[in-house]
């Protein structure tokens, strides 16, 4: 027998099959002794009425009880205790059954469970389900196991509201068959350590060889997924075996930003790494592309991906993961950061071990394409060579704007004000140039009377989202653009460009204001007003919308591939940019010697916010 969670649209309450027991048989009335002799039966005998009929007798107008002369009886004796016979083998028959049934056949209780909102029921029957789902099946023992269902009709990877859907469903199996065996404790927990096995879970695998499953065929490496090194360098896979252990990023997500499928990427080789898995990557959904249009190939697997219904979200422990946007909460949620979080460290510094893992991905990871890797290097090399040269300093300023607010409560439904970058960053510059070459002038003789500048060749190197945000003179004439081989305009400055066909209409749009989702969704795309957003189909983007789409998610990375090289960075830890540009430095600089400056209230750097 097979259990799986279905979700019903509307609230239903818990129903429970009832028991069924055998229906007694009706009870006989007591006749008297068979007799056979037709002369016991006579009328004629007076001593023998008396057992025919109750005193008084009968009334003459009810039939006789007594059969006609020469008339046998219609029902012998013989024929009711045969029926009689057969009427309790029957019943003991039935009873014997249900008996048998209860004793090796699991009690298939329908069971109800909410989460978030919605609620779930473990259906019984003996056929798997049709969609994706967590099962319970019994094993070769007869105990009760439960596992993850994925029918081989379904391509990977699976839509995110169906991982989304697994995660809540096995949670709720495995709490509800750790409360049914362990009821007399009443300690079972909703949730599991990260790392704890889940006795009651089978793996997919597991559960094909015991025959819980329908057997999955390996139909070798998926064409979703990103070639890795060696594929990219010709080399073949025929030869190659299936994979132990695997985590696979699925890099679809419902948000429109470029960083946090950035950060969950990194984030996901770090763990895959520190757990032993090989790592894949899988870019058939993900909002701005292919993989290969921003990065050179991830790293060699050296092996095959599994069968696409082995690739599980939940739970943790199984061989072969897949994290997503729809499962980050499951993957780095709260078990996560109980297990990675330093409990003997205060504030940023119980996040080592999670950096560490985000700073492996970056490290594997972080190779722009080659055309946008050479002008990278080349504008670093024009911004900081002269700095480096002559004892200055570079100051990062990153600046986001758009659809994301600050942290700070002062500020959350505006912006920090630029005011603040620039104090910061010329607090820095006091405390680093000027008052250095103070205390040097200090060392020197008085004889030299060699003066230090002021202004040297320290500078600013400016990041945004907002291209208001560069032709602001809060930042002064020292800041510079950190990359220009793709600018983001304002409306005028395209307008001055195409010049404007129609006065009436607003035929061009810029980014003024910084990113917006519902302007990167609408880009390339016919859209007439707002309510047309929530109408386009982002499942099937034209080819001229990806194209800009792309141009976005270039400027963005090469932003703080330029920043990220800078000495010291100034932004702000509500901003997703913020937090990467802090990997980038490094946890020795930007954490240990402070080069990482966070001016959005008094936060520390934080890895993913779910």
């Amino acid at each position: 027998m097979l259990n799986h969670a279905t979700q019903k649209m509307k609230k239903m309450h818990a129903r429970r099959n009832p028991n069924l027991s055998p229906v007694s048989s009706a009870a006989y009335s007591q006749l008297s002794p068979s007799v056979t002799s037709a002369t016991f039966l006579s009328p004629t005998v007076a001593s023998r009425r008396g057992l025919l009929s109750p005193s008084p007798p009968p009334s003459p107008s009810l039939p006789s009880l007594i059969p006609r002369h020469g008339k046998k009886p219609s029902i012998s004796s013989h024929s009711r205790l045969v029926k009689r016979l057969l009427i309790g083998f029957c019943g003991v028959a039935i009873l014997v059954w249900l008996v048998i049934q209860q004793l090796y056949t699991p009690q298939q209780h329908p069971v109800e469970f909410e989460d978030d909102g919605e609620e779930w029921e473990m259906v019984g029957g003996s056929l798997l389900p049709e969609e994706p789902s967590a099962v319970v099946v019994q094993d070769a023992k007869g105990n009760s196991k439960w596992t993850v269902s994925i029918p081989s009709s379904y391509d990977f990877p699976l839509k995110p509201a169906q991982y989304r859907d697994i995660c809540k469903q096995s949670m709720e199996l495995s709490k509800q068959l750790r409360q049914e065996a362990q009821a007399n404790s009443n300690i079972a927990k909703r949730m599991l350590a990260y790392y704890q096995k889940d006795k009651y879970y089978i793996d997919v695998q597991e559960a094909e060889q015991q025959a819980l499953l329908p057997p999955s065929k390996s139909t070798g490496r998926p064409k979703s997924f990103v070639d890795d090194v060696a594929i990219a360098n010709g080399e073949s896979t025929s030869g190659l075996k299936v994979c132990a252990r695997t985590l696979t990023y699925v890099m679809e997500t419902e948000d429109a930003g470029f960083g946090n499928t950035l950060m969950r990427l990194w984030m996901s080789y770090g763990l895959a790494q520190a757990e032993n898995r090989t790592f894949f990557v899988d870019d058939t959904k993900w909002p701005y592309g292919k993989y290969s249009d921003y990065f050179t190939p991830p790293p060699t697997a050296g092996c095959l991906p599994p069968p696409r219904s082995h690739m599980v979200p939940c739970p943790h422990n199984s061989r072969h993961i897949v994290v997503s946007g729809a499962t980050v909460g499951s993957t780095f949620g709260h078990s996560f950061t109980d297990e990675w979080e330093d409990p003997t460290q205060r504030y940023v510094q119980r996040q080592h071990k999670i950096f560490g893992l985000v700073r492996a991905g970056y490290e594997a990871l972080f190779k722009l394409r080659t055309d946008d890797a050479k002008y990278v290097l080349d504008r670093a090399e024009h911004l900081y060579g002269p700095i480096v040269e002559h004892g200055g300093i570079s100051i990062g300023i990153h600046v986001r704007r758009g659809d994301k607010h600050p942290f700070e409560f002062q500020y959350q439904k505006d912006y920090i004000p630029l005011g603040r970058y620039m104090d910061t960053a010329r607090d820095i510059y006091i405390d680093r140039v000027e008052n250095a070459n103070s205390k040097s002038k200090k060392k020197r003789s008085l004889e030299e009377n060699n003066l230090f500048a002021r202004h040297t060749s320290s500078k600013l190197v400016l990041a945004s989202d907002d291209p208001v945000v560069y032709e602001s003179g809060e930042l002064g004439p020292n800041a510079e653009r950190a990359q220009d081989r793709i600018i983001l305009a304002t409306k005028a400055t395209l307008e001055a460009a195409q010049g404007k066909k129609n006065p009436w209409i607003d035929e061009i749009t810029g980014w003024e204001g910084g990113f917006y989702r519902d302007v990167f969704l609408s880009l390339g795309r016919p859209v007439g007003n707002a309510d047309d957003i929530s109408k386009l189909d982002n499942t099937d983007v034209p080819e001229g919308a990806m194209k800009l789409r792309e141009l976005v998610g270039r400027a963005y990375l090469m932003d703080l591939a330029v920043v990220g090289k800078a000495d010291t960075v100034v932004c702000t830890v509500s901003s997703i940019g913020c937090r990467i540009l802090a990997v980038m430095l490094g946890w020795d600089s930007a954490i240990t010697r402070g080069n990482w400056i966070n001016i959005d209230g008094d936060f520390d750097w934080k890895g993913i916010v779910w």
